[in-house]
């Protein structure tokens, strides 16, 4: 049995930890802050559960979803939606519905699209000339740079733009293509038009929709009732007593000999293998005295501060208003709220009594100044664009501001390089693995692969070299 140290409680650390703990391994996850969850926090407020951090997981990729199977949620399970699935954007001052077929980036459905008000004529002749247009190079390209090249500006201000500030809280002109969307410049190149190709996939996608399933219905997007904290709960207790160390932030970590001594709260830890399931400037600091380059690698990784406010309103506060999923800004708007989910809409069940639930997304890129704000001042920020936006603005029976400075890791343009970099150099240092979302996906399912791939290498006994995952 070996002593394996994992440092960080987020989703990947605490995944690491229940399946070296699972395996009957010596773990201890040590966490500097007093709570367990990394950007999972559900809040109670009242009757409701505020999702401070994310509020639901992409089943596309697997992990997330089979590990809420195997820790026996799946009753908590709450899917999207039947009926109310449209998304808008809020664009040259009025909110408009994103036509069915479209697929982040182009529509896969031309007449609904052609029908639409999402973007101008002009706009909609240049998309339709994207499968002529010359494929690109193999040199990574800013995600603001392919799309402008393909589809052309107002594309990449109306479509891509507002989403990638939802999802990534970047600017796309900094954001790898290869890094975060690979899955279009693989379309490029096998294709040559991502129009093409993406029908080609939504044939696929119908096709696979149609035929017939069994068990309860799966979403593209999925949330837990009660929040998705009750996964962070469920992994805490399959941890053994006294394994978890919270308020115990890493201070040094050092070799000796084959294993390694970590310093955490003023206290020295010994181990054979040891897991940093960090930012991963946190991991920098803890590296720099072991090997420099490396240290330099993962200081590379800019983050970006972003927030969070969740709103609850009496029922029928809003006359109708939060149907659908929600909304996303276009930047040229100068507005403080980026996105908004119609939570209450989005995951029926999720309110109770009734009541209507808003959660607002605010900073990122460019736009980090709005933490720096009040919460009085954030809401009443809020509540101006909310009036611009959905022509209304009632007061909400409650209201939360959450913060998350400094969380969101960005994948500029030579990220897949960095990480390439930077694996070379861990390679060197026997016995530890690099995790978490700053690496090689940010979600909740990559974050959880991520982690329970560091605890499968450690049990396969593959610490001869060390990795990043």
């Amino acid at each position: 049995m070996s002593r394996i140290l994992v440092v960080g409680g987020g989703i990947a650390g605490l995944s690491c930890a229940y399946d070296l703990a699972k395996a009957g391994q010596d773990v201890v996850l040590f966490e500097a802050s007093p709570r367990l969850g990394g950007k999972i926090l559900s809040d109670p407020a009242g009757p409701h559960v505020f999702e401070a951090g994310p509020d639901s997981f992409i089943t596309q990729k697997p992990w997330g979803l089979a590990l809420v199977r195997e820790l026996g949620l799946d009753k908590l399970l709450l899917p999207t939606s039947e009926t109310e699935k449209d998304v808008f954007v809020y664009t040259r001052g009025a909110l408009r519905r994103y036509p069915d077929g479209l697929m982040l980036m182009a529509p896969a459905k031309v007449l609904p699209f052609l029908a639409s008000d999402l973007v101008t004529w002009p706009a909609k002749l240049r998309m339709g000339l994207e499968p002529f247009v010359p494929r690109g190079s193999d040199e990574d390209e800013s995600l603001g740079a392919f799309t402008r090249r393909r589809f052309g500006r107002e594309a990449l201000e109306v479509i891509v733009g507002p989403v990638m500030a939802g999802i990534y809280a970047g600017d796309p002109d900094r954001l790898s293509l290869a890094a975060t969307f690979p899955q279009f410049s693989d379309m490029e190149r096998e294709t040559g038009s991502i129009l093409l190709a993406l029908r080609r996939a939504h044939a696929k996608r119908l096709a696979a929709a149609a035929a017939p399933k069994k068990g309860p219905r799966v979403t593209m997007f999925m949330a837990l009732d009660g929040g998705l904290g009750r996964l962070v709960d469920a992994l805490a207790a399959r941890l053994p007593a006294g394994s978890v160390r919270l308020g115990a932030p890493a201070e040094s970590l050092r070799r000796d000999g084959k294993g390694w001594v970590l310093k955490a709260a003023g206290a020295e830890h010994a181990a054979d293998a040891v897991v940093l399931a960090l930012p991963a400037s946190a991991a920098a600091r803890l590296l720099e005295p072991l090997d420099a380059a490396a240290a330099a690698e993962l200081d590379a990784v800019r983050f970006v501060s972003t927030a969070t406010v969740s709103l609850a309103y009496a029922s029928g506060a809003w006359g109708g208003k939060l149907k659908g999923f929600g909304f996303v800004v276009d930047r040229r708007e100068a507005r403080t709220v980026v996105a908004g989910t119609y939570s209450s809409s989005k995951f029926p069940g999720r309110a109770k009594d009734g009541a209507e639930l808003l959660r607002l997304f605010l900073g990122g890129a460019g736009r980090e100044d709005v933490l720096d704000l009040s919460d009085s001042d954030i809401l009443a920020a809020v509540r101006r664009d909310l009036k611009d936006i959905l022509g209304a603005s009632p007061e909400p029976a409650t209201a939360r501001v959450y913060r998350w400075p400094a969380s969101n890791p960005q994948y500029d343009v030579g990220h897949r390089a960095r990480v390439a970099r930077l694996e070379a150099r861990v390679k060197g240092l026997p016995g530890l693995v690099l995790a978490g979302s700053s690496y090689k996906g940010v979600g909740i399912p990559d974050c959880v692969r991520s982690g329970r791939d560091a605890a499968q290498r450690l049990l396969a006994g593959s610490s001869a070299e060390g990795a990043v995952l």
